[in-house]
Protein backbone atom coordinates (compact mmCIF):
# COMPACT_ATOMS: atom_id res chain seq x y z
CA UNK A 1 0.00 0.00 0.00
CA UNK A 2 1.01 3.67 -0.26
CA UNK A 3 2.65 5.32 2.73
CA UNK A 4 1.39 8.88 3.22
CA UNK A 5 3.01 11.69 5.20
CA UNK A 6 0.62 14.58 5.82
CA UNK A 7 -1.14 13.60 2.65
CA UNK A 8 -4.31 12.27 1.17
CA UNK A 9 -4.24 9.49 -1.40
CA UNK A 10 -3.59 12.02 -4.18
CA UNK A 11 -1.64 14.92 -2.69
CA UNK A 12 1.48 15.10 -0.53
CA UNK A 13 4.52 12.89 0.05
CA UNK A 14 3.65 9.42 -1.20
CA UNK A 15 5.72 6.23 -1.21
CA UNK A 16 4.65 4.21 -4.21
CA UNK A 17 2.22 1.41 -3.60
CA UNK A 18 4.20 -1.10 -5.65
CA UNK A 19 7.44 -2.83 -4.66
CA UNK A 20 9.73 -0.32 -6.38
CA UNK A 21 10.26 1.69 -3.20
CA UNK A 22 10.11 5.01 -5.04
CA UNK A 23 9.11 8.17 -3.16
CA UNK A 24 6.90 10.65 -4.98
CA UNK A 25 5.66 14.17 -4.33
CA UNK A 26 2.20 14.50 -5.83
CA UNK A 27 -0.26 17.32 -6.38
CA UNK A 28 -3.88 16.58 -7.32
CA UNK A 29 -2.96 13.05 -8.24
CA UNK A 30 -0.08 14.08 -10.55
CA UNK A 31 3.51 13.24 -9.67
CA UNK A 32 5.72 16.35 -9.58
CA UNK A 33 8.92 14.88 -8.12
CA UNK A 34 10.21 11.34 -7.83
CA UNK A 35 13.13 9.80 -5.90
CA UNK A 36 13.96 6.39 -7.34
CA UNK A 37 15.70 3.48 -5.67
CA UNK A 38 19.06 4.49 -7.18
CA UNK A 39 18.92 7.82 -5.31
CA UNK A 40 18.13 9.61 -8.56
CA UNK A 41 15.77 12.58 -8.47
CA UNK A 42 13.34 13.12 -11.35
CA UNK A 43 11.38 16.36 -11.75
CA UNK A 44 8.51 15.91 -14.13
CA UNK A 45 8.19 19.53 -15.27
CA UNK A 46 10.49 22.49 -14.54
CA UNK A 47 12.66 23.46 -11.58
CA UNK A 48 12.98 27.09 -10.55
CA UNK A 49 16.18 28.16 -8.76
CA UNK A 50 16.65 31.27 -6.63
CA UNK A 51 13.49 33.33 -6.80
CA UNK A 52 12.58 32.14 -10.31
CA UNK A 53 9.06 30.87 -10.99
CA UNK A 54 9.34 27.56 -12.85
CA UNK A 55 8.29 27.68 -16.48
CA UNK A 56 4.92 26.12 -17.23
CA UNK A 57 6.07 24.75 -20.59
CA UNK A 58 8.51 22.00 -21.46
CA UNK A 59 10.95 20.60 -18.92
CA UNK A 60 14.10 22.28 -17.68
CA UNK A 61 15.67 24.67 -15.17
CA UNK A 62 14.35 28.22 -14.82
CA UNK A 63 16.87 30.84 -13.65
CA UNK A 64 15.98 34.28 -12.24
CA UNK A 65 15.64 37.12 -14.75
CA UNK A 66 18.53 38.84 -12.95
CA UNK A 67 21.51 36.62 -12.26
CA UNK A 68 22.17 35.70 -8.62
CA UNK A 69 25.89 35.15 -9.03
CA UNK A 70 27.74 32.53 -6.99
CA UNK A 71 31.35 32.91 -5.87
CA UNK A 72 31.82 29.17 -6.43
CA UNK A 73 33.34 28.54 -9.86
CA UNK A 74 31.66 25.12 -10.00
CA UNK A 75 28.12 26.48 -9.63
CA UNK A 76 25.97 27.06 -12.72
CA UNK A 77 24.11 30.22 -11.71
CA UNK A 78 22.73 31.62 -14.97
CA UNK A 79 21.26 30.64 -18.32
CA UNK A 80 19.66 33.06 -20.74
CA UNK A 81 18.71 33.36 -24.39
CA UNK A 82 17.81 36.59 -26.18
CA UNK A 83 18.41 39.10 -28.94
CA UNK A 84 20.66 42.13 -29.37
CA UNK A 85 21.04 44.90 -31.94
CA UNK A 86 24.45 45.09 -33.65
CA UNK A 87 25.79 48.49 -34.73
CA UNK A 88 28.69 49.28 -37.06
CA UNK A 89 30.28 52.25 -35.34
CA UNK A 90 33.57 53.85 -34.41
CA UNK A 91 35.71 54.13 -31.30
CA UNK A 92 35.04 57.88 -31.41
CA UNK A 93 31.34 57.59 -32.23
CA UNK A 94 29.00 57.37 -35.21
CA UNK A 95 25.99 59.23 -36.59
CA UNK A 96 23.65 59.39 -39.58
CA UNK A 97 23.68 55.67 -40.36
CA UNK A 98 20.90 53.49 -41.73
CA UNK A 99 20.74 49.71 -42.05
CA UNK A 100 19.29 47.16 -44.43
CA UNK A 101 19.65 44.46 -41.76
CA UNK A 102 20.39 44.22 -38.02
CA UNK A 103 19.88 40.94 -36.21
CA UNK A 104 21.65 39.48 -33.20
CA UNK A 105 21.05 36.43 -30.99
CA UNK A 106 22.83 35.23 -27.88
CA UNK A 107 23.01 32.42 -25.34
CA UNK A 108 24.57 33.05 -21.92
CA UNK A 109 25.67 30.07 -19.82
CA UNK A 110 27.17 31.13 -16.52
CA UNK A 111 29.94 33.62 -17.39
CA UNK A 112 30.20 32.62 -21.05
CA UNK A 113 28.29 34.49 -23.75
CA UNK A 114 27.91 33.14 -27.29
CA UNK A 115 26.61 35.88 -29.60
CA UNK A 116 25.88 35.83 -33.33
CA UNK A 117 24.89 38.67 -35.59
CA UNK A 118 24.30 39.91 -39.11
CA UNK A 119 24.55 43.66 -39.67
CA UNK A 120 24.37 45.43 -43.04
CA UNK A 121 24.60 49.15 -43.78
CA UNK A 122 22.54 50.97 -46.38
CA UNK A 123 24.11 54.35 -45.55
CA UNK A 124 27.48 54.75 -43.88
CA UNK A 125 26.89 58.07 -42.18
CA UNK A 126 29.84 59.31 -40.14
CA UNK A 127 32.21 56.91 -38.35
CA UNK A 128 34.94 58.39 -36.16
CA UNK A 129 38.06 56.48 -35.10
CA UNK A 130 38.62 52.76 -35.52
CA UNK A 131 35.68 50.67 -36.73
CA UNK A 132 33.79 48.84 -33.98
CA UNK A 133 30.96 46.33 -33.80
CA UNK A 134 28.80 47.61 -30.95
CA UNK A 135 25.79 46.56 -28.92
CA UNK A 136 26.89 43.26 -27.35
CA UNK A 137 24.28 42.03 -24.84
CA UNK A 138 26.62 42.00 -21.80
CA UNK A 139 29.74 43.89 -20.73
CA UNK A 140 32.89 41.82 -21.29
CA UNK A 141 35.22 40.89 -18.45
CA UNK A 142 37.54 43.85 -17.96
CA UNK A 143 40.62 41.72 -17.39
CA UNK A 144 41.28 40.63 -20.98
CA UNK A 145 40.08 41.01 -24.55
CA UNK A 146 38.71 38.14 -26.60
CA UNK A 147 39.18 37.19 -30.23
CA UNK A 148 36.14 36.35 -32.32
CA UNK A 149 35.39 35.35 -35.88
CA UNK A 150 33.75 37.08 -38.82
CA UNK A 151 32.29 34.40 -41.08
CA UNK A 152 31.31 36.79 -43.88
CA UNK A 153 32.02 40.39 -44.84
CA UNK A 154 31.16 42.55 -47.82
CA UNK A 155 31.83 46.09 -48.97
CA UNK A 156 35.31 46.56 -47.51
CA UNK A 157 38.35 48.11 -49.19
CA UNK A 158 41.64 46.16 -49.54
CA UNK A 159 41.05 43.63 -46.73
CA UNK A 160 41.57 39.90 -47.33
CA UNK A 161 41.10 38.75 -43.72
CA UNK A 162 38.81 40.26 -41.08
CA UNK A 163 38.11 39.44 -37.44
CA UNK A 164 36.76 41.18 -34.37
CA UNK A 165 38.37 41.51 -30.92
CA UNK A 166 36.10 42.06 -27.93
CA UNK A 167 37.34 44.96 -25.81
CA UNK A 168 37.45 44.13 -22.10
CA UNK A 169 35.10 46.19 -19.92
CA UNK A 170 32.89 47.20 -22.89
CA UNK A 171 30.00 45.97 -25.03
CA UNK A 172 31.86 46.30 -28.31
CA UNK A 173 34.45 44.66 -30.56
CA UNK A 174 37.20 46.31 -32.52
CA UNK A 175 37.11 45.27 -36.17
CA UNK A 176 40.59 44.28 -37.33
CA UNK A 177 42.06 42.58 -40.36
CA UNK A 178 44.98 42.05 -42.71
CA UNK A 179 45.47 43.33 -46.22
CA UNK A 180 47.58 40.38 -47.37
CA UNK A 181 48.47 36.89 -46.24
CA UNK A 182 51.79 38.08 -44.80
CA UNK A 183 50.88 41.49 -43.38
CA UNK A 184 50.28 42.16 -39.71
CA UNK A 185 46.73 42.81 -38.55
CA UNK A 186 45.52 46.36 -38.15
CA UNK A 187 42.40 48.27 -37.25
CA UNK A 188 39.82 49.19 -39.87
CA UNK A 189 39.01 52.91 -40.13
CA UNK A 190 36.20 54.93 -41.67
CA UNK A 191 37.84 54.90 -45.11
CA UNK A 192 37.50 51.09 -45.18
CA UNK A 193 33.71 51.18 -44.72
CA UNK A 194 31.18 51.84 -47.47
CA UNK A 195 27.43 52.31 -47.74
CA UNK A 196 26.91 48.58 -48.31
CA UNK A 197 29.35 47.15 -45.76
CA UNK A 198 28.08 44.13 -43.84
CA UNK A 199 29.37 41.58 -41.33
CA UNK A 200 28.25 38.18 -40.13
CA UNK A 201 30.03 37.40 -36.85
CA UNK A 202 30.20 34.73 -34.14
CA UNK A 203 31.53 36.01 -30.83
CA UNK A 204 32.39 34.14 -27.64
CA UNK A 205 33.45 36.04 -24.56
CA UNK A 206 33.24 36.06 -20.74
CA UNK A 207 31.52 38.52 -18.41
Amino acid sequence: MSVLINASTSTGLVQSADTSGEIELQSNGTTALKVNTNEGIQILNCLGVGNATPSTSGAGITFPATQSASSDANTLDDYEEGTWTPIIGGSGGQSGQSYSGQAGYYTKIGRMVYAQCRVALSAKGTITGNVSLKGLPFTADGAIGYGAGVSYWYGLTNWVYVFVAVSGGTTQCEVRGAQSAVSESGSLTTTDIGNSTQFNASIIYFV
